[in-house]
């Protein structure tokens, strides 16, 4: 291919992310690559052409995920069951109403439940602390919780993105389950692989 083929190939290649996954919006594109309008615009023009690292990189920002903190280790007090909505909306903050991935820890850190949130961290992680803790205690232990909020003193929240093809919050909880086998998951989960999408005629 002629350097000029390429020039000519990346310009459309970059025209192409930001009409496809930024609807056109080149400031929210540059938000998210971390470039300016004037760079954006030279190498949709063709005028200028990136490096192969920062085509690379505009490549993944655009199309891998990426997975931010909500919080982590974060000390709840829930003494009732009236607590863990007001609880959890300090924990969580903005990320409430994105997927991703959590955890639930006892007073020792012990990581006692791990889930994945497909559309809202905050509705699944409430569902999930009012459910019955799976967790057989000594009979010589006397009032020992029978639910994830009384056992609850931390949690951990990731918001993770799902990708077209791969339902990757699925994907990153299954892959922690089998790492850590947490007491309350009673189901390891599988590790899925994408598939291609099919091409009809």
């Amino acid at each position: 291919m002629k350097k000029t083929q390429r020039k000519q190939f990346t310009a459309e290649l970059i025209d192409y992310l930001v009409s496809e996954y930024f609807e056109d919006d080149e400031k929210r594109f540059g938000t998210q690559t971390n470039y300016t309008l004037q760079q954006i615009r030279s190498w949709r023009s063709g005028a200028k052409k990136p490096h192969a690292a920062t085509l690379r990189w505009l490549l993944s920002t655009t199309l891998a995920p990426e997975f931010s903190v909500a919080c982590e280790f974060k000390k709840v007090k829930l003494n009732a069951k009236s607590d863990i909505s007001s609880q959890l909306d300090q924990a969580l903050g903005a990320h409430g109403s994105k997927c991703g991935v959590y955890a639930f820890y006892d007073s020792m850190c012990n990581v006692i439940y791990v889930g994945k949130a497909s559309t809202s961290l905050k509705s699944e992680m409430y569902q999930q602390l009012r459910l019955k803790l799976g967790i057989n205690f000594p009979k010589a232990v006397k009032s020992s919780p029978t639910e994830r909020w009384e056992a609850t003193a931390y949690v951990s929240a990731y918001e993770i993105p799902s990708v077209e093809h791969l339902d990757y919050p699925k994907h990153v909880e299954s892959l922690t389950l089998r790492l850590s086998k947490p007491v309350g998951n009673k189901v390891l989960g599988t590790l899925n692989h994408s598939r291609a999408p099919i091409e009809t005629e």
